[in-house]
């Protein structure tokens, strides 16, 4: 397991370019469960981060369709869903390493095997290893919403990179964003609404009711106590 997880740019003259992150590259605190489970089971569920595409069919070992959830926190839900829907590959993407070792975990306690993470920069994963048309559902779960106006440049689902999840989803593919933050819920609808393809699976144009397949997290529930109401927004790609 390779512990960089961003690739360094640089201009013509060799002057390292500083790049706009949606999340802040740190270290913080790795439990020694959580390290024992990356060294143990990362060899069999861990992809190192490359310059090509992965062939996903062969990284599951099988042919099925791909759930990828970007951002995926300690990895339990994840877990869960690969449980829940065998007949499925769920591939993850999440940047800070107890999110890892904590998925790690989950993961070899239920024997999983139509589960894959990829420890590195979601927007670099999906430049560089992800083909176009392949996935069948991309799922992005309380997303950080840098309240402040000076760090909406922050946001990871901005245009640009929604355009990006469009091409990387298979016709009728889907889009589903959960988030805490209203204002964040109705940026992304600000965001999306004019990229072509995609349709809102809302009937009022803005927010479905959380289907039952999503699994309420630990930091979902929380919210709930503190009375923070749930954004569900669910797209659809059409031709």
């Amino acid at each position: 397991m390779k512990d960089n997880i961003l690739t360094p740019r640089h201009n013509p003259n060799g002057i390292f370019l500083r790049q706009i992150r949606s999340f802040v590259s740190r270290k913080g605190r790795i439990t020694r469960a959580q390290l024992s489970a990356i060294q143990k089971y990362w060899p069999f569920i861990g992809i190192d981060f490359q310059l090509r595409p992965l062939n996903l069919s062969s990284i599951f070992n099988c042919y099925a369709p791909v759930v990828l959830e970007i951002g995926f926190g300690s990895g339990e839900s994840l877990v869960k869903d690969a449980i829940n829907f065998p007949n499925k590959n769920f591939l993850g993407i999440e940047v800070y390493k107890s999110g890892i070792g904590s998925c790690l975990n989950f993961a070899s306690a239920y024997k999983i095997q139509n589960l894959r993470i990829i420890y590195y920069d979601a927007i670099e994963v999906m430049h560089n290893m992800i083909l176009d048309h392949t996935l069948s559902t991309i799922q992005i779960f309380f997303p950080d919403p840098w309240h402040k106006k000076r760090h909406h440049k922050r946001r990871l689902l901005k245009n640009d990179f929604l355009k990006i999840i469009a091409k990387k989803l298979i016709i009728n593919g889907i889009l589903h964003i959960a988030t805490d933050s209203e204002s964040y819920a109705f940026y992304i609808l600000n965001e999306i609404k004019n990229i072509k393809n995609y349709k809102n699976l809302s009937k009022e144009n803005n927010f479905i009711t959380r289907p039952i397949s999503r699994i309420v997290t630990k930091f979902e529930q929380k919210g709930y106590l503190q009375g923070n109401k749930i954004f569900d927004l669910m797209f659809q790609l059409k031709q």
